[in-house]
């Protein structure tokens, strides 16, 4: 049973005529998780949209097959997925946790970027140089996963206490618009959006050299979803991976130097892992 108290959207279903084949695949509805991720997804209007809604919704055209969006915190996506009470996770980082239970299907790189407010006389070269030679606080958002050596510097800023852990981006990004947070580790889907609305007016972008550009996408339940349903899906994204149709997504939201930086290694190991078997 759907709990009111974090269940903040309702459905919306997208879908076509089924072909023979979706006929034969496709679930009744297909339940996708979405959460507060900049650009990946959001709500406008009264509206799920973003990339991620992108991407699904011409799944489904392709597929035939229905998919409803719902809308949570990001700390409590992965726990309804695992608990079977969605089928679907968006803007997905791959973990081995996550892989227990779940495929992950990847359709796009994701990359972190430390994004500071300006300050005069303050300069650094990177994460670890902030972390060392700075004082001032960041501000990070629940449920979110980052590569390991971004980790290993975020627990150091939170053993000086230079860390604090928020609900979602709107508060992070309207804490650094007040002055109250220093900054922030983000993608450029996320940040673009916060920068778009004219929220941190003085901020530095500095790309994360710790970090690399990693696999983000979908993550499809194992148990709810059956093994020839997840191939389906899987080769229904590769084809709009293989047509560059999910970088166009990108080039609606981001400018073309940072999707140029972030999808530097190309669509060839996305297609790998989505042609892997289970």
């Amino acid at each position: 049973m759907m709990r009111s108290y974090w269940l903040l959207a309702i459905t919306v279903l997208y879908g076509c005529q089924p072909s023979a084949e979706a006929a034969a695949v496709c679930p009744p509805v297909t339940r996708v998780g979405v959460s507060d991720l900049g650009y990946s997804s959001y709500r406008e209007n009264g509206r799920i949209v973003g990339i991620g809604v992108d991407v699904i919704n011409e799944m489904a055209r392709r597929s035939g097959c229905k998919f409803e969006f719902q809308w949570f915190p990001r700390q409590r996506l992965f726990v309804e997925l695992q608990a079977g009470h969605i089928d679907m996770a968006m803007g997905a980082f791959r973990t081995p946790e996550r892989d227990v239970y779940a495929r992950h299907l990847p359709y796009a790189y994701l990359q972190y970027d430390l994004i500071l407010r300006e300050a005069p006389g303050q300069s650094y070269a990177s994460l670890s140089d902030f972390v060392e030679r700075g004082t001032g606080r960041l501000n990070i958002t629940r449920g979110l996963v980052y590569d390991s050596p971004i980790e290993t510097q975020l627990a150091l800023l939170a053993a000086a206490g230079r860390l604090e852990v928020v609900n979602d981006f709107e508060t992070v990004f309207g804490k650094l618009e007040m002055g109250r947070a220093d900054g922030t580790v983000a993608t450029a889907a996320i940040y673009g959006k916060y920068m778009k609305k004219g929220q941190l007016k003085r901020s530095v972008v500095l790309p994360i050299s710790e970090a690399t550009p990693r696999f983000t996408g979908i993550y499809v339940s194992k148990s709810t979803v059956p093994a020839h349903t997840r191939e389906f899906y899987a080769s229904v994204l590769k084809g709009m991976v293989a047509e560059q149709m999910v970088l166009g997504f990108y080039s609606r939201y981001i400018d073309e130097a940072t999707i140029k930086r972030t999808f530097k290694p190309g669509v060839g190991p996305l297609l790998n892992s989505l042609s892997t078997p289970e």
